[in-house]
């Protein structure tokens, strides 16, 4: 009896909602237009919370807003090198640099803007700047990019208003390195030269050493001249050297593009600043 009585219930469930959709059916079209926007108008909030997930997970324009561009990420990451790099050597360094620091001007290192005039020779790495020995530029001194985050090259020579700077992708230019990763203590002395090409060469790391792509490669800090170390660029390809087996082939891409450089930053020397303020 009671299956029969759950039975019956059931059918008349059904036969209920068949007339009413019946019913439904044959009202006017604009009656049932507003059923429809009162159910929407109840179920609005539930119904949102799906199409906002959609939205943001499938949207082009959402993708779009989380990303950045090439140069913006180049920047950040060579940001973020830098600081790395200045706190390791802090850490390092702190007492010994906090006693120098004391007897010196509160701004020992300067900065002198230059734009790039010319090249010396289709055949060099080599560019001509607009500022020389009146603006306080010296051979030996390290010249940045514009953002003044990356090392460029190194002046050769100078004249009253001008000066040469030596790219580091020049044959002829050599620069004392530290290669570096990410999460380690790994800190490996080398001596990086240009290639003459676009890119610079390290060799004379032996096998035994654990370099690999994307290791970061930094300038040497140098008394008087370079205060902490500063990223040069990273380690894109490491090979046995084709001449001595045991030892790494190692090619680094400079973080600057050397081909488009307009305008850089020259670092003044303390010993230059010191003479001048005396």
């Amino acid at each position: 009896m009671a299956g029969r009585n759950s039975h019956f219930s059931n059918a008349s469930i059904f036969s209920s909602f068949l007339i009413a959709g019946l019913v439904l059916f044959l009202l006017p079209k604009n009656f049932t237009s507003k059923i429809s926007l009162s159910f929407y108008d109840i179920l609005e909030p539930v119904l949102r919370i799906g199409r906002d997930v959609q939205t943001n997970t499938l949207h082009p324009e959402a993708i779009q807003q989380e990303s950045v561009s090439y140069t913006e990420y180049a920047r950040l990451w060579k940001s973020y090198k830098n600081i790395e790099a200045q706190l390791l050597s802090l850490h390092d360094e702190y007492e010994r640099l906090a006693k120098v620091r004391s007897d010196l001007p509160q701004s020992f290192y300067g900065l002198v803007m230059a734009r790039i005039t010319g090249t010396v020779s289709n055949y060099s790495h080599e560019v001509v700047i607009n500022k020389g020995l009146d603006a306080f530029v010296r051979p030996g001194y390290y010249v940045l990019s514009t953002q003044k985050d990356a090392l460029v090259g190194i002046v050769s020579e100078t004249s009253a208003t001008a000066a040469k700077v030596r790219l580091l992708t020049d044959a002829m230019q050599s620069l004392e390195v530290r290669i570096r990763r990410d999460g380690t203590d790994k800190d490996i002395g080398a001596i990086m030269i240009g290639s003459g090409a676009n890119d610079c060469k390290i060799s004379m790391i032996d096998q035994r050493q654990d370099i690999r792509e994307g290791d970061t490669v930094y300038a040497a800090s140098v008394l008087n001249k370079l205060d902490v170390p500063i990223v040069v660029g990273e380690v894109v390809r490491v090979r046995p050297d084709d001449l001595h087996p045991l030892l790494w082939d190692i090619t680094v891409l400079p973080a600057e593009d050397m081909m488009h450089l307009d305008e850089v930053a020259v670092i003044i020397g303390d010993e230059t600043i010191l003479k001048w303020t005396e």
